[in-house]
């Protein structure tokens, strides 16, 4: 290999072909040049980065294998969205023809806007980027004029159109001459330390982890094998409730989430007035009540804490799920915030269930302010260089601890079925899931309980051991299962009908054998 003096090469005088090689040999040099001062720095490297080279085994199988797909479910659901959108795009076409006399391309941002703000005259929604305010037509902006009850019809419309095209370009999307889907990992991608994924090298494929549930259907498992999803229950509630056990002796949130049904039992904490019974499948029932709108007590209870878990205000709690102001404030107080008695209202003082996570939040805030990062227990440390009395730099602080958590524990349980399961093909990973196939000939419950066993993560304080519990699911496609009886469920419901997906995941329970006889192609594309 020739021997290049880069500081006196004219790069002008090379032809195409030495010009890359010099080009990727100076990228080779930087990087072995960064690599001798992180050495002086540290006299090991940090466990975590010996940890993600460990990772680039099994990333690297996932993404050489990639995903079966089957072409007749593929086809026929792109058939059914083009369809769904040809009818949307009459219906739009149709609105703003009466107003504005003219065709607008719901995709163009600048007729939006026209339409919109000119046409329509409703309120100028900016957003801010990069320190810069504009207007805007994203989703955020839409949803905001969802108030104004003469915009409702356009905005779902644009929405709905918006959605479709999404998920169509994931559908026809290129993918390899194999019939396979294959992403690209970068196991560094992201500062929490999940992955982020993209088109591989060969600028075919995508990203696996956003693929819409409604869309899973079309990726399956390769001939003669069997489908296997672990995900873990509710793992970021419960990494908040162990921050604020070890931090504060604070177990309250964490025994709530073991306790078995944790919306309920918030449910019952946050509303406490409700005739509770201590039996849990009548407290179900109770909490099932409609509480505002279509919500009930144990919607509000999953999806209000969720928001407001992170520091979430009542004002961005309120505009997400869109319920008043006034409901969402009165939520916060009695699941986190607390209320002191109000004089000029006359409101009664509150106390909170969880007043840990106001804790957890101004813990994090002393250690932005004062050292600057923060570690999981994992050993994965991070700096944060914004603005430290900055509300975005604190609410980056506050969910960074259980979502790396959440990424470590679960690329962790990842590496070891990789490791010790040599039965198992690893297919992709979902943040806080992992999906592999294995023969149908093997024992399911042996694989599928050891495959648990391994994503089994202990961490210990004080003599308390806290495990996030996996849960299984089997089957032959990505997808969710739906059966004739959920069709017709949801028929009586009024709900839009499911497509039959009889291959879907089911959960596993051992002992029980899924009766299922794997369908094909074409009987799935029949049904």
């Amino acid at each position: 290999m020739p021997w290049v003096d880069t500081s006196t090469l004219d790069r002008k005088a090379l032809n195409s072909s030495d010009n890359q090689q010099v080009y990727c040999g100076l990228d080779s040099a930087v990087t072995v040049e960064v690599l001798g001062e992180l050495r002086q720095l540290f006299n090991q490297p940090p466990a975590i980065y010996n940890f993600e080279r460990a990772l680039q085994a099994p990333y690297l199988e996932m993404m050489q294998r990639g995903w079966l797909v089957d072409e007749l479910s593929r086809r026929a659901a792109s058939t059914m969205l083009r369809e769904r959108l040809e009818h949307l795009l009459q219906k739009f076409h149709l609105l703003t023809s009466a107003i504005c006399d003219r065709t607008i391309n719901p995709a163009s941002p600048k007729q939006l806007k026209e339409l919109l703000y000119d046409s329509m005259r409703l309120p100028e929604q900016q957003i801010s980027f990069k320190g810069t305010r504009r207007v805007s037509t994203n989703r955020e902006a839409l949803e905001k004029l969802e108030v104004y009850l003469y915009a409702r019809p356009l905005v779902s419309l644009i929405l709905s159109i918006r959605d479709i095209e999404k998920q169509l370009s994931v559908l026809e999307t290129e993918i390899d001459s194999d019939s396979r889907f294959r992403t690209s990992y970068n196991i560094a991608g992201t500062e929490t330390g999940r992955p982020s994924s993209s088109e591989n090298a060969f600028g075919t494929g995508g990203n696996a982890q956003n693929i819409s549930p409604a869309l899973r259907f079309v990726l399956i498992a390769d001939p003669g094998m069997r489908l296997c999803q672990i995900d873990l229950e509710q793992v970021e509630a419960r990494d908040v409730g162990w921050f604020e056990g070890v931090l504060f002796d604070d177990w309250r949130f964490l025994n709530a989430c073991e306790s078995g049904d944790l919306h309920t039992n918030n449910s019952k904490l946050i509303w406490p007035e409700l005739p509770w019974t201590g039996r849990a499948g009548e407290d179900r029932k109770i909490a099932e009540r409609l509480f505002y709108r279509d919500f009930s007590y144990r919607d509000m209870a999953k999806r209000g804490s969720h928001l407001s878990n992170y520091s979430g205000t009542a004002w961005t709690a309120s505009r997400a799920l869109k319920v008043p102001l006034g409901i969402m404030e009165e939520f916060q107080a009695r699941y986190c915030r607390g209320r002191a008695v109000e004089q000029r209202t006359g409101l009664g003082a509150i106390e909170p269930a969880y007043p840990g996570h106001p804790r957890y939040w101004q813990w994090v805030s002393q250690q932005i302010q004062t050292i600057g990062w923060l570690t999981t227990p994992f050993g994965r440390k991070r700096h944060f260089f914004g603005r430290q009395d900055s509300g975005e730099t604190l609410r980056e602080a506050i969910a960074y601890l259980p979502q790396s958590t959440t990424a470590d524990r679960m690329n962790l349980g990842l590496w070891r079925c990789w490791k010790y399961m040599p039965e198992i093909q690893l297919l992709g990973q979902g943040f806080d899931s992992i999906t592999f196939q294995f023969d149908e000939g093997l024992s399911v419950d042996k694989v599928v309980g050891r495959a648990l066993e391994l994503i089994r993560v202990e961490l210990k304080h004080a003599g308390r051991s806290y495990i996030v519990p996996g849960e299984a699911k089997i089957g032959w496609n990505w997808g969710v299962v739906v059966t004739p009886e959920d069709v017709a469920r949801a028929k009586t419901a009024n709900k839009r009908l499911s497509r039959l997906n009889p291959d879907g995941l089911i959960k596993w329970k051992p002992g029980i054998k899924d009766s299922r006889q794997r369908a094909t192609g074409l009987k799935r594309i029949m049904t």
